[in-house]
């Protein structure tokens, strides 16, 4: 069976301070310190984990936040937008 906690506690403290960086630097008042939340848990795990735990929290804050203005949105924005992102993310991806 495996461990119910696969990580030391401290990991876990740290853990919660970044997801909590991480949430009130997503809403605008923390600046750029949301940037140290994968530094903070990579000295506890790898940088590659971290960076895997973080990825799903940092999606469904996006998520949440689409949704609260999913009535305020601009189709012909998007329009203009969305080719041009496809192309870079392509190409960041290539």
């Amino acid at each position: 069976m495996a461990q119910l906690f696969p990580f030391e506690p401290w990991f876990y403290v740290v853990a919660v301070f970044a997801v909590i960086i991480t949430g009130i630097s997503k809403s605008g008042l923390g600046g750029g310190l949301g940037q140290l939340s994968v530094p903070l848990m990579a000295s506890f795990i790898s940088p590659a984990a971290a960076a895997a735990i973080m990825m799903p929290i940092l999606v469904f804050i996006d998520l949440i936040n689409i949704w609260g203005y999913r009535k305020d949105g601009h189709r012909r924005n998007l329009v203009v937008l969305l080719p041009g992102a496809i192309l870079g993310i392509g190409i960041g991806a290539a």
